[in-house]
């Protein structure tokens, strides 16, 4: 039997953050927030040797396995891996714009192929996990009301439940995967109005949310939120989503009692993966300050000498001078 969770609030998959380390910096953070892996193809996941470094839960729940690919049986394969590791949900991408990804025929291209699409969704279902769906509102530069509806028509016949929506289009050729974060524009209206038309499906809306106060106010017209460069930003907002968000009793954890907490759960498995990916969830918030070129060199020696506890000091220290992180 499937579990009833709460999609309120999500962390968006991003390819080369979401690792299996960010979601549990994530978890330190916050015990409500939906998170996912990045997106992992197909092919990777079943075959990949260093599979257990890119999609171990470790009991990060509530938490989607994200998965790029068009393949039926492959699809079929990946949903039985993700309910072997304990994720509660199995998320097809349809959304990625990059040119790598449309060579491998998935992510965004497969908007074009909205059978397709429904029987890739049909192929990750089984009952005891959720298959759902991330996909844009269409492709290239004109949006188009029409093509989404009828996108979202199809896609609905196969029973899917959650359909989260970046809510712009992809343009497939001409500008980058990152411009395609922030050039198309935005149009959350559409999103609306297939809401309004599938009242049965929970549409959690991506794209554009770059404040929490933003994201409350969409929360209360949509049935969730999707987050991602905010939190890449700054993981540490994640530490008022509980109360904010979801309601639950506060206890106030401070950024010392945090970062020892994570780098309690890093310091028995250094070695088992790059430094790098180890603390990239977290050395993150040294790159948006006045100084951050000097920052930025001071990180990469201690990564190089693997100066875990220094790395860990420099970490508090600048955690008690920059308060704002937690507003």
């Amino acid at each position: 039997m499937k579990k009833e969770i709460s999609r309120k609030f999500c962390v968006a998959p991003m390819m080369g953050y979401t690792t299996p380390y960010a979601r549990k910096l994530y978890r330190i953070l916050s015990k409500h927030t939906f998170l996912f892996s990045e997106m992992i193809a197909t092919k990777s996941l079943i075959y990949s040797k260093n599979r257990s470094n890119i999609i171990d839960n470790d009991s990060n729940n509530p938490v989607a396995l994200q998965v790029g690919g068009s393949e039926i049986n492959d699809l079929k394969k990946a949903s039985i891996i993700a309910l072997e590791h304990n994720y509660d949900e199995i998320n097809l991408n349809v959304g990625c714009p990059s040119k790598a990804v449309q060579k491998g025929s998935f992510g965004a291209c497969l908007m074009n192929d909205k059978t397709l699409v429904r029987n890739c969704i049909e192929a990750l279902q089984h009952d005891k996990i959720e298959a759902t769906l991330k996909c844009r509102l269409g492709l290239g530069k004109e949006l188009n009301y029409e093509f989404f509806e009828e996108f979202i028509d199809e896609i609905s016949k196969s029973g899917i439940k959650v359909i989260y929506v970046h809510a712009r289009n992809a343009i497939l050729t001409g500008i980058s995967p990152q411009a395609n974060r922030t050039v198309p524009p935005l149009n959350y209206n559409y999103v609306n109005r297939i809401k309004k038309k599938y009242p049965q499906i929970n549409f959690i809306l991506n794209g554009g949310i770059d404040s929490l106060d933003k994201a409350s106010f969409l929360i209360n017209q949509f049935d969730g939120v999707m987050i991602g460069r905010l939190i890449k930003n700054n993981p540490f907002i994640l530490n008022k989503i509980d109360k904010e968000i979801f309601g639950a009793s506060f206890e106030k954890t401070d950024g010392e009692e945090i970062i020892n907490n994570y780098f309690n759960y890093i310091r028995p498995i250094l070695g088992k993966d790059s430094i790098f990916r180890l603390l990239s969830p977290i050395i993150g918030i040294f790159f948006g300050v006045p100084e951050s070129k000097f920052i930025k060199k001071k990180i990469n020696e201690i990564l190089h000498n693997k100066e875990l506890d220094l790395m860990q000091k420099i970490l508090i220290d600048f955690i008690k001078e920059k308060k704002y992180l937690f507003n």
